[in-house]
């Protein structure tokens, strides 16, 4: 089924004050510097309900949206500047707000949720992967005809990572109920880790194997709440007694698909899993508000098979992240070029490795996102992956399950999503229930 979507109107939205003269400049991080110029985002899907506000006509509810976005700028006031080389100048340029109609009903486009059918909710700027100046913001509702509604949040991935997107739509969402923010944001990454200019590699560190130059799929599994539980106690040991559903969810991706990869391959190659955590409450002094990439990758590596049971992965990927915390409380900008230059060796690998990466949204809060018109039905990211071998974990709307969107090169696929551990896990594409 076809679903059309038509722009109706295209936006900038200023700061509802300027920005104080002496914040004008804001200096990116080391961290910042060395991420993917590309947009990361989020969509957040409302169902209409004749007692809230989206009962209201959808001008109401866009001039809501817009009103509240012009009020939390001051707040968020990088993401209404424009980047310049290695800093913002937060020059109040704006944000740009785009609206747009959606000829189907939200229950129908929600019973086959495939990335393609999500690309058209996001505004086509945030589609790129090239480096973009301006806007660091951009918003894009979609109103469908039924009433429902999908608010799509990209921001630069210069200057946030998901925790940071998290903490916006959480402002937002308290600005449009006409309340303060709770979480002010601290814009102070650039003072635990500042560039150091003679050692800086000239580009953002790459990934090997864009997607663009593989056959690669996206699909979507999802782990409800008991077959997580049966997971959690299939992957407990006298190691782990008590593994977390992404520690479980993650142990399971990493084994099936290096299986895949093995099957379809006549030698057995090192498999390497790396996993984006963030720092913060790890360094010391940095405030949990940091706005930025405050991340840091942990590396697990599989050599031989030596990890062979899902027990053997959450025992090594518990110790491993133990390990990080313990030794990162007094992370550097040197120390973080250190860890560069081996993640650069694991990367060069590349023809003989398989490199993995898998990425957790978990417990970030975005199913609180009540803009006045009750919490989303449906929380997902944007679906398609720039990289092969990745996999984004999301909280289901219960908080006790997991929705994984898996990026994988065409022949692993096919084996991974008939692996039977994963279909004794998890569902292919569910429909989402509202």
């Amino acid at each position: 089924m076809e679903k059309k979507v038509e722009i109706l109107s295209r936006e900038v939205i200023k700061p509802s004050s300027p920005t104080p003269n002496d914040r004008r400049i804001l200096n990116l991080s080391l961290l910042d510097i060395l991420s993917s110029p590309m947009y990361t985002g989020a969509l957040l899907f409302y169902a209409a309900d004749p007692h809230n506000l989206l009962g209201s006509s959808s001008e109401e509810t866009s001039l809501k949206l817009k009103k509240s976005l012009s009020k939390t700028l001051p707040i968020f006031y990088p993401l209404a500047g424009r980047i310049t080389g290695s800093f913002i100048e937060c020059n109040d340029e704006g944000a740009v707000f785009i609206e747009a109609k959606v000829d189907t009903l939200l229950s129908e486009f929600l019973k086959f949720p495939v990335p393609e059918s999500l690309e058209p909710l996001i505004p086509v700027e945030a589609l790129s992967r090239e480096a973009v100046t301006w806007p660091v913001l951009l918003i894009q509702a979609n109103f469908f005809s039924c009433g429902g509604l999908v608010i799509t949040i990209c921001i630069s991935h210069k200057i946030t990572d998901a925790t940071s997107l998290a903490m916006f739509i959480r402002g937002w969402a308290e600005s449009a109920r006409g309340l303060g923010i709770t979480l002010i944001p601290s814009f102070t990454a650039s003072k635990f880790f500042p560039p150091l200019p003679d050692e800086l590699p000239l580009k953002p560190m790459e990934h090997k194997g864009k997607v663009e130059e593989m056959k690669c799929v996206t699909k979507r599994f999802v782990f409800d709440a008991s077959k997580i539980k049966k997971l959690r106690d299939k992957a407990s040991s006298n190691l782990v007694k008590n593994p977390t559903r992404v520690e479980a969810v993650t142990a399971l991706f990493w084994r099936c698909a290096t299986k895949a990869s093995r099957l379809s391959s006549s030698t057995t190659r090192t498999s390497v899993l790396q996993i984006p955590v963030s720092i913060r409450g790890k360094v010391d002094s940095l405030p949990e508000n940091t706005i930025g990439n405050m991340l840091s990758l942990i590396i697990l590596k599989n050599q031989e098979g030596r990890l062979d049971g899902i027990q053997d992965v959450v025992n090594e990927l518990r110790k491993t992240k133990e390990n990080f915390s313990l030794n990162c409380k007094d992370m550097s900008s040197s120390r973080v070029l250190e860890s560069l230059e081996e993640i650069g060796k694991v990367h060069g690998r590349g023809n003989e490795m398989d490199l993995w990466m898998s990425n957790s949204w978990c417990k970030l809060g975005m199913y609180e996102a009540d803009f006045g018109w009750g919490k989303p039905v449906w929380v997902t990211g944007r679906g398609t992956s720039s990289f092969k071998n990745f996999m984004l974990l999301i909280d289901a709307k219960d908080g006790d399950g997991i929705e994984a969107w898996i990026t994988l090169v065409d022949k692993h696929m096919l084996l991974f999503e008939h692996d039977e551990e994963i279909l004794e896990s998890a569902s292919l594409n569910p429909p989402v229930l509202i």
